[in-house]
């Protein structure tokens, strides 16, 4: 079993849904004037795609070189992200800096290096998306400075852990009292659970749109336990109802 006590290394955020995105596949999200073309979405998608499949072919050359075997029977894994986590790193980052310049938070915090982005998201460094998530890791750690734990209910504890358990990170059909009692009384979320409803509030303010294809909408999020690391990704929005602390 992954337990231990979750400890977010970072996180966050999203969006209403409502507006003209739901008529134009042409555009992936709105957050206030910013207008997040699908174009946009696609070419940094395809970018985390081609280099990843680029790895994968010379690892699988070298591994069928010292094995003896042709290269085309090994298994070739797929890229971990999708079009749907792009999306969220963008009006995560997007919504981040806002909150953070009008809270006058500093983002001065040292990036986390493209290499250990890549160990635990599994996506090659180089890549604009490894990028966006290092500026996203500094914008995070400044609202971590700056904004107050959640009081965790039971609901947003639980939302936590389900977006665990969806991720694969930890074993499914733990009760409320086991949950609490493995995560320390479960305080592991009330970061995670401040910034979201901070990002959220951000997203009402400015009229964030996101489009329906990208719902539900998720904040990016790892946990980390017993020196690994678990990409998950805990829903804002589902099925319209917006997912708080409280």
């Amino acid at each position: 079993m992954r337990s231990a006590r979750y400890v977010a290394f970072t996180a966050v955020a999203v969006l209403a849904l409502s507006g003209c995105a739901q008529h134009s596949p042409a555009v992936a999200a709105y957050v206030g004037d910013v207008t997040y073309a699908q174009q946009t979405v696609d070419s940094i998608f395809e970018e985390a795609r081609t280099a990843f499949d680029d790895a994968q072919q010379q690892l699988a050359a070298a591994q069928a070189d010292a094995r003896g075997i042709p290269g085309d029977e090994l298994e070739k894994p797929s890229l971990p992200i999708n079009r749907r986590h792009v999306v969220d790193l963008l009006v995560s980052l997007d919504l981040g800096r806002r909150v953070a310049a009008e809270r006058n938070l500093p983002v001065t915090g040292e990036r986390v290096p493209a290499d250990l982005v890549e160990s635990v998201l599994g996506v090659p460094a180089g890549t604009r998306y490894v990028s966006l998530y290092q500026d996203w890791y500094q914008v995070y750690g400044a609202l971590q400075e700056g904004i107050a734990p959640a009081r965790v209910t039971d609901d947003g504890m639980m939302t936590v852990y389900r977006a665990l358990v969806d991720a694969d990170a930890i074993e499914p059909d733990l009760s409320v009292p086991m949950v609490r009692e493995q995560f320390g009384d479960g305080g592991f979320a009330g970061g995670p659970l401040a910034i979201s409803d901070a990002l959220r509030a951000e997203a009402e303010k400015t009229g964030a749109v996101v489009n329906p294809r990208y719902l539900p909408a998720a904040a990016p999020m790892v946990a980390s336990a017993n020196n690994q690391s678990f990409p998950y990704r805990m829903p804002f929005l589902q099925d319209g109802t917006v997912v708080t602390a409280g």
